[in-house]
């Protein structure tokens, strides 16, 4: 097994073969994360984010698994996380603190063997609302949310912005305790 928290590749039983090289483990008991700060904004309006990421275990709510953030900051943030206990996906925008973006899957993630590649692609710019942000969990869009606002056309999202953005981290959300990406 790799060392939690550490750049090490994540080691499956022990054996060579089940080794996923450069990937990262985040234990849930450490405070470890990556962050960039980007020196200059970018294009906030179309991106996308992608990663291979693994819920190894159930969370009572409140407690959120981060797996993206954008901003430390509870009334301005973008971030992708696992809500607690009910284990769906939520892809969630504030500014000034009223959500702009608010996606929850009606799909739940609580096969804790399982990894899940989950792509968002987002252009703010499309002129329907639920084509501004795709989301695609193992390459199949996902179109049932039980939650689903999107922000107004051709409006810039955190994302890529000239703020703190950060892997396993979120201001008011605990650590996801495995992903690779």
């Amino acid at each position: 097994m790799g060392i939690p928290g550490s750049a090490n590749p994540m080691l499956f039983g022990g054996a060579a073969a089940y080794q996923i090289n450069q990937s990262l483990r985040f234990n849930s008991a450490d405070s470890a994360y990556l962050n960039r700060t980007p020196a200059s904004a970018g294009n906030r309006k179309t991106w996308t984010w992608s990663g291979w990421v693994k819920n190894s275990k159930q969370e009572a709510f409140p407690n959120q698994k981060a797996l993206f953030g954008v901003k430390d900051d509870s009334d301005n943030h973008f971030r992708i996380l696992f809500l607690g206990a009910n284990g769906t996906l939520q892809i969630n925008q504030t500014v000034s603190g009223s959500n702009t973006t608010s996606l929850i899957t009606a799909q739940v993630f609580r096969d804790f063997s399982a990894w899940w590649h989950i792509c968002l692609a987002v252009d703010t710019s499309q002129s329907t609302a639920s084509d501004r942000f795709k989301l695609y969990v193992n390459g199949t869009q996902v179109t049932a949310f039980t939650t689903a606002t999107y922000q107004a056309q051709g409006t810039d999202t955190w994302v890529s912005s000239a703020e703190a953005h950060y892997i396993s981290r979120h201001t008011s959300a605990t650590r996801i305790t495995s992903t690779a990406i």
